[in-house]
């Protein structure tokens, strides 16, 4: 078995799919209406703890709980972890479009 390369997975709640690269959450998107979220309290926050590669499975069930300076998140349980199509990817905040980059 070779080193694991991807970076990217989606943690899944029953109404948010949860983008990470990582640890750090780098999209939200609503299940519903499939909005892509550029103010929720989660982005450019990072989890307290996600699994290995290959033990997704082991995570259904749990929250994901993401730290910041000023505010933390917890979500309702994971139902799915998965990899996001290439498509997600684009829809990606930057450092940029977060305000972490001063112009």
């Amino acid at each position: 078995m070779g080193i694991e390369r991807r970076r990217h997975r989606i943690f899944v709640t029953r109404h948010t799919e949860y983008h990470l690269r990582r640890d750090e959450c780098v999209g939200v998107r609503d299940r519903k209406s499939g909005r892509w979220y550029r103010d929720h309290a989660a982005l450019r926050l990072h989890t307290v703890m996600v699994p290995v590669h290959g033990n997704d499975a082991t995570w259904i069930g749990e929250r994901l709980k993401f730290f910041g300076n000023h505010t933390d998140v917890v979500t309702s349980p994971v139902v799915e972890v998965g990899r996001p199509p290439k498509t997600s990817l684009d829809h990606y905040i930057s450092l940029a479009t977060s305000g972490a980059i001063a112009n």
